[in-house]
């Protein structure tokens, strides 16, 4: 819905404007948000209003509040630790279905060593599962030291991409 006093966007069951400030809820009605009618105010003059004044009519209010278009959550949230080398600690967001994985500054993820392909692996989710791919890198991946070239992995997971090591996590 649109807070009426600054027109941004709010979430369905907010309080108050997170942008302005402005009430949105009336008293003693519950966690409903209601659009509340401000009280009418008089301009006597030219000099009242400024380059930021929004003349507003009733009817403005009177209309059903627009509803907010939730974004669909991902279906799965995982990540990549960095346990060690200059990137120790470092963590890399799984958000998509199919996440690319090497040397290559287009993949969705980016390790700069030497011992990494430009397209090493690839991380796919399918079916509620993780299956990771290597894409015929020299260096091969590993995961829980073994050599894969397919493999499903789950949570705490250690993945070797050539020299570089990470956990797999996921929830």
């Amino acid at each position: 819905m649109l807070c009426p006093n600054c027109s941004q966007t709010v979430m369905e069951e907010s309080r108050f404007c997170m942008y302005c400030g402005f009430n949105l809820t009336v008293q003693g009605i519950g966690e409903k948000t209601i659009m509340e009618i401000p009280e009418k105010t008089v301009c006597e003059s030219v000099e009242d209003f400024s380059d930021k004044t929004k003349v507003l009519s009733p009817e403005f209010f009177r209309k059903k509040p627009q509803k907010i278009v939730k974004t669909q959550k991902p279906l799965f949230f995982a990540w990549l630790v960095s346990l060690g080398g200059a990137d120790k600690g470092k963590d890399y967001r799984i958000i998509k279905g199919k996440t690319t994985i090497g040397k290559f500054e287009e993949s969705d993820i980016v390790i700069n060593n030497d011992f990494i392909s430009r397209n090493h692996a690839l991380l796919i989710y399918e079916k509620n599962k993780f299956i990771l791919n290597d894409l015929g890198s020299t260096n091969f991946t590993f995961v829980n030291d073994k050599k894969i070239s397919k493999r499903m992995i789950r949570d705490n997971d250690v993945i070797k991409f050539g020299e570089a090591v990470y956990k797999f996590k996921c929830l």
